[in-house]
């Protein structure tokens, strides 16, 4: 994947990869163009110049039409706007779409769960799979049985659940269900890493992952109560210090889940820890 250079994954979608590497991006974050005749851009990303670039100069202008925003978190949509100012296109995405950076954005489609973005060539349904983020969307592409994930499903890592930021285990792993349901998906494209061409094995993995850390955490924790911090540096041994905080914030999303199913008590993330 070379970064800001256009390349055709289907007969309708191509991808630009953002020249935003990083721990928490990969190699970039996948901007994803669907459609020939009519162009609809999914995850705009960051606000470079030369992504925007390359994104308009990939189709022409007057055929960009649609910038589908997947979620709310700062890699993935602070393009919209100059693409919007650029092409004429419409911003389209989840209610609220929150401030974020100091930044507002003005949706000018408010998408809900089932609604499509109908092209000459294509239909993208909106699916709405909070847990990620609250306002987290896919897109499902039925001629070419594709699914764009954002950050819901990745490859190559986990996705993380961050509390902070709205993130909820409960609704994370009802979203990862809703996808396997799927049967007809034959690859995912998701929001950082290459194409998935085994969604189904990706998916349970996704799912068996989260299983395990949860019995992890509660063979942690029958041993003896814990604070977040204990439990990740007990559980997440080769996690990179750049990490850490990270996997954290996912220790504490499982915790409350598990508060929630009456399994642990706890009431922060600076707090001990403990079974019910």
């Amino acid at each position: 994947m070379t970064p800001e250079s256009p390349s055709a994954l289907s007969p309708l979608v191509r991808r630009v990869v953002a020249n935003n590497p990083g721990l928490m991006t990969g190699p970039g974050t996948n901007t994803y163009l669907v459609g020939i005749d009519e162009v609809a851009v999914i995850d705009p990303g960051p606000d470079l110049a030369r992504h925007v670039d390359a994104i308009v100069g990939a189709s022409m202008i007057e055929r960009v039409r649609w910038v589908l925003l997947t979620h709310t978190h700062p890699d993935h949509w602070p393009a919209a706007a100059k693409i919007r100012k650029r092409t004429g296109a419409k911003i389209a995405g989840f209610a609220p779409f929150p401030k974020a950076d100091e930044v507002t954005l003005e949706l000018d489609v408010v998408l809900t769960d089932g609604d499509t973005i109908d092209g000459t060539e294509f239909r993208l349904e909106a699916l709405h799979t909070p847990g990620h983020a609250p306002n987290h969307l896919c897109f499902w592409l039925d001629e070419e049985r594709s699914l764009f994930t954002g950050d819901h499903v990745l490859n190559g890592t986990t996705t993380v659940v961050n509390p902070q930021r709205g993130g909820d285990m409960i609704q994370y792993l009802a979203s990862l269900d809703r996808l396997r349901k799927i049967k007809r998906v034959a690859r995912i494209c998701p929001g950082h890493g290459d194409v998935i061409e085994d969604p189904a094995a990706v998916l349970d993995e996704y799912v068996a992952h989260r299983k395990m850390r949860e019995r992890q955490i509660l063979k942690l924790l029958k041993a003896k109560p814990a604070t977040i911090p204990k439990i990740v540096g007990a559980l997440y041994t080769d996690t990179p210090d750049g990490l850490v905080e990270m996997a954290q914030r996912q220790v504490h999303a499982h915790l409350l889940k598990l508060k929630a199913e009456g399994k642990v008590l706890g009431n922060g993330a600076k707090t001990s820890w403990s079974l019910s």
